[in-house]
């Protein structure tokens, strides 16, 4: 043996051992979490661009989730002073890819999920394929009172008159309910109805003008209403639609 250049030796104790060994734990555990700091900023600055005037305060997210394919976890986001909404991410794969969605709330609203709702319930009603569009934005903040068109693309006849768009309407609770807004055909006149009514509009005759043949004046038909389940979950009455159930 060599004398002149000994090796050194070193001896580790079991405590020594048992320490670095849950030091390669502690490195290996946080390798397999995401990164949710910047999944939170990419979360925020997608919803801000592709919302209708939105501006978040900000989205948290867990911050121990560990990298699994197929897994699933909540953000929040945060409006102020709306409140907060749910974001829900999925992972794609294991190597921090995710793809997320943020369903209507009385906070925010999904706008295609709306229009989604809008033109399965006009399908039924006239038997007709409707297609919906509530503008480029995909989400808005659900304001109580405000209101807002969607154009059915290409309208939808409905005999004497044609569909062109629906009013939406938000109420006190942050709830949906929705109108038709119809073209009579042949006056070619833009004619606001309820959801119930089909028939053509009765023209309005003058004050002083008597009623026909001396019958006596006539009241208005009522609106029959049926209970819908509106776009944030809440059982809520619209107008009679041909095709409802009586």
């Amino acid at each position: 043996m060599d004398r002149r250049n000994p090796i050194p030796r070193v001896n580790f104790s079991p405590s020594l051992l048992g320490l670095l060994g849950l030091a390669v734990l502690g490195l290996t555990a946080c390798g397999n979490r995401l990164d949710t700091a910047d999944i939170e900023a990419n979360i925020q600055a997608d919803i801000e661009r592709q919302g209708r005037r939105l501006s978040l305060s900000a989205v948290r997210c867990p911050s121990d989730v560990s990298r699994q394919a197929g897994a699933y976890f909540r953000c929040v986001g945060e409006l102020d002073p709306e409140g907060t909404f749910t974001i829900n991410v999925t992972q794609q794969d294991n190597q921090g890819n995710v793809t997320w969605e943020v369903p209507n709330s009385k906070v925010l609203l999904n706008l295609p999920t709306v229009e989604d709702t809008i033109q399965q319930e006009l399908s039924q009603a006239f038997g007709q394929r409707a297609l919906i569009d509530c503008g480029t934005a995909t989400y808005r903040v659900n304001q109580p009172g405000d209101r807002f068109q969607c154009q059915v693309v290409g309208g939808l006849e409905t005999g004497s008159s044609s569909i062109d768009s629906v009013l939406v309407r938000i109420d006190p609770d942050g709830n949906l309910s929705w109108q038709e807004l119809q073209s009579t055909t042949a006056a070619s006149a833009a004619v606001a109805l309820s959801s119930a009514s089909t028939a053509p509009a009765v023209p309005a005759q003058p004050a002083s003008a008597p009623p026909a043949n001396g019958a006596e004046p006539q009241a208005a038909p009522t609106v029959k209403t049926t209970a819908v389940t509106g776009p944030t979950g809440r059982v809520i009455n619209r107008p009679y639609l041909p095709g409802d159930n009586d």
